[in-house]
């Protein structure tokens, strides 16, 4: 049978662990709902070859933080395959894309922006001629900063890279 001090002694014991976890648990939920949201990928898929692209933050000045342009190589005359996870297709997007003709060096540039839940994939079709320079995904700007991921595509050895004229 245990005395009556060592009984005050183990409650006072059990108090402060259950006081200790208490706080702990406090603080992880604090942490955890202050941390940093995690923006998605999205996959690239062109001629067998698939990259994963990670988001950057860009300003209206073209200012980025964090960016790191993917290169993924697209033949002349392919098409890239985007694969859109929810929380960007579920959200206002614009896909932004450069095409290059080979033949006159020109350069174009165009952009498609589309609806929440309107598309999950997107294939940026390729046309004999004609080289995909690049392509970015953009939502809309939060606090100034829009999210952004931005792949730049390489012609396969043997093909030509399409240089801009000056």
């Amino acid at each position: 049978m245990m005395q009556a001090r060592t009984k005050q002694i183990l409650a006072l014991i059990t108090a402060a662990v259950v006081v200790a976890a208490a706080g702990l648990a406090g603080v992880v939920a604090y942490l955890v709902g202050n941390a940093e949201e995690r923006l998605p990928t999205i996959t690239a898929f062109a001629k067998q070859e698939t990259a994963t692209v990670e988001p950057g933050f860009c300003d209206p000045m073209l200012r980025c933080a964090g960016l790191e342009v993917i290169e993924l190589h697209v033949p002349e005359g392919y098409p890239l395959q985007l694969s859109l996870p929810e929380e960007v297709a579920n959200s206002d997007w614009r896909l932004s894309v450069q095409i290059g003709i080979r033949e006159t060096g020109q350069v174009f540039e165009g952009y498609h922006d589309y609806k929440p839940g309107e598309a999950y994939a997107v294939t940026v079709p390729g046309a004999e001629g004609e080289q995909l320079i690049g392509a970015i995904i953009q939502l809309p700007a939060q606090g100034g900063l829009a999210p952004v991921w931005a792949i730049q595509t390489v012609p396969l050895p043997g093909g030509g890279v399409v240089v801009p004229a000056s």
